[in-house]
């Protein structure tokens, strides 16, 4: 059984999607380690009631993002190499992240010098907050 990995089909967010971030997020806390094989296609579909098919997009996406690969007569395995492989993925995601948030503020109308002095004021809040130990 595979307890460390939940979909929502009604959240919004494609299953393939949610498979996808469910693994690198086993990656980030541990749960998944270097040499670890995952579920087959077949069993983690029928476990978490989904179309193969849809296991079948998320593994290869987790394939091209270094994170697994399939070993003949052995399975899916982790990457002994996933810890810079997930934080690579990170990265990108916060840029993506970044280019949503100025897309948005463009259609709202936010002005550049706005959004600079915006991001100016929280960058100061949350690394004060950080080198005062809180949390941000």
């Amino acid at each position: 059984m595979t307890l460390w990995l939940e979909v929502d089909p009604r959240g919004g967010v494609p299953i393939y999607v949610q498979l996808v971030e469910g693994v690198r997020h086993a990656l980030r806390v541990g749960t998944l380690r270097p040499g670890e094989r995952l579920p087959t296609v077949r069993g983690l579909a029928e476990e978490l009631t989904v179309a193969p098919n849809t296991v079948v997009k998320a593994y290869n996406e987790l394939q091209r993002a270094g994170l697994i690969e399939s070993r003949p007569g052995v399975g899916t395995v982790v990457v002994a190499d996933s810890g810079e492989a997930v934080r690579e993925q990170q990265v990108e995601a916060l840029y993506g992240r970044i280019g949503v948030l100025v897309r948005d503020a463009v259609g709202l109308g936010i002005t550049e010098d706005e959004l600079w002095e915006r991001f100016e004021r929280e960058f100061e809040r949350v690394y004060r907050r950080a080198a005062s130990g809180e949390r941000a």
